[in-house]
């Protein structure tokens, strides 16, 4: 439980910490772009005007009625004068002396009183500032604004500015939106990171507590057979003048557990390499007919000697592209099944046929039947019905997971019904694609 936790602590943490850094950057994001786009607008407007020869003369003439002079312009900043007119709504020009006074305070009238203390600096001429300046009562307005210089007469720059009071406050109230969108959304994102780290911990927990059973039930499985190796060993040691004919029967036990042993760690090393994907699905295109009747010819030998009858049923066959090596020990294992839990006089089938899909294959018996209702247990690794009649029979309860595995490896289900009137049906269906 201490383990699950701090998982889910951590998974918790990290899913919190990286909502609220998307989060963050996507607030920066509409913030700039937003900022961006608000001042654009105005930034070309100004830069408009401070390029329309035009429109400056016309301000100049408005600054100093009786100058007949001309403004001269340097060569790098000269005007335009094939521009069309600016729209000068919200542009106001302000024409400044050599000494920093300003000239058209008439022109300017109430506009004057926000622009009293209003400065520039002439070594920004010709780029886009943002100034921020007090009016006579103490209130801070914000301009952009441009300043170009002019020869004529007694001004000598001129001054486009713009107010952006109005920007400011949209952008200071979309702020205040946007910091409580994050921190709203953020702290709903708390709530979904918990749930998302719970729904993220369940199957890891669960794949670590099958993990652990696994290697519990293989040590346990493990353990009886050299337990029993280990046994028959010491006691050759214990009568050393004893023949090996003498002791033939302990030497065979040992033997044949050290055979079941080594069938189980084949078995254990198949699921391990299934589980992690290593085992790789060569599929060859082979006909089917000729495949089961290769394939189950041993165990109709074996079921004729144990007085049982094993037969094909097979339908409409076509060649399939399929693992020959994994779908025979998948008929192995559903073969030897049946024929464990079926007694003298009885039938096992094995029904097969292709569809435009499918490959269907189906292993019916007339034996005991199942004794349970939960048949997905059965694949559980280990699971025994009766682990009793499992011991007897040599079986670890590994056959039908790894039978399932083989069939998970070919994209394809496996089943387990009853038979009527009697027995169990193990049906497997394949893609064909």
């Amino acid at each position: 439980m201490k383990t699950e936790f701090k998982q889910r602590r951590s998974l918790f943490m990290r899913n919190v910490l990286a909502f609220g850094v998307i989060f963050l950057m996507l607030g920066f994001i509409v913030n700039q772009v937003l900022y961006q786009s608000l001042y654009t607008n105005i930034d070309e407007e100004l830069r408009s005007v401070s390029t329309n020869s035009n429109f400056i003369e016309q301000e100049l003439t408005k600054g100093d009625p009786g100058s007949n002079n001309m403004p001269k312009f340097s060569e790098e900043l000269k005007p335009h004068r094939d521009l069309k007119p600016p729209n000068t709504f919200q542009v106001q020009p302000v024409l400044w002396s050599k000494d920093g006074k300003i000239i058209n305070q008439e022109a300017l009238g109430n506009r004057y009183t926000d622009m009293a203390n209003l400065t520039f600096d002439k070594q920004k001429l010709g780029q886009i500032e943002a100034l921020h300046v007090e009016d006579s009562y103490d209130q801070k307005i914000n301009f952009r604004s441009i300043t170009k210089q002019v020869d004529s007469g007694d001004v000598a720059y001129i001054q486009f500015i713009s107010n952006t009071n109005q920007l400011e406050e949209s952008m200071k109230f979309f702020q205040q939106v946007l910091i409580g969108c994050m921190i709203v959304f953020w702290i709903l994102s708390i709530v979904v990171s918990y749930y998302l780290a719970k729904l993220n911990m369940a199957p890891i927990m669960a794949s670590w507590k099958r993990q652990q059973e696994f290697v519990e039930n293989s040590s346990h499985e493990l353990r009886t057979p050299l337990t029993i190796i280990q046994a028959k060993l010491e006691k050759l040691f214990t009568k050393p003048n004893h023949t090996i004919l003498e002791e033939s029967e302990d030497i065979a036990l040992a033997l044949n557990e050290t055979r079941r042993l080594n069938q189980l760690t084949n078995d254990l090393l198949l699921l391990a390499r299934s589980d992690s994907n290593e085992l790789v699905v060569d599929r060859k295109l082979a006909d089917v007919k000729e495949f089961l009747v290769k394939a189950s010819e041993p165990y109709q030998e074996i079921a004729k000697s144990q007085h049982k009858e094993m037969k094909l049923s097979l339908g409409h066959l076509q060649t399939v592209s399929f693992d020959s090596k994994l779908i025979t020990q998948l008929l192995i294992i559903l073969l030897d099944n049946a024929l464990k839990y079926t007694g003298e006089g009885d039938t096992i089938t094995v029904f097969s046929e292709t569809t435009a899909k499918h490959w269907l294959i189906e292993v019916r018996d007339t034996g005991i039947g199942l004794k349970t209702s939960n048949t997905d247990q059965l694949f559980t690794r280990f699971y025994r019905e009766d682990g009793a009649r499992q011991r007897k029979t040599g079986g670890y309860g590994l056959g039908l997971s790894i039978a399932k595995s083989i069939v998970d490896m070919h994209h394809g289900k496996i089943s387990i019904k009853e038979n009527q009137p009697k027995g169990t049906v193990f049906s497997i269906t394949l893609p064909l694609d």
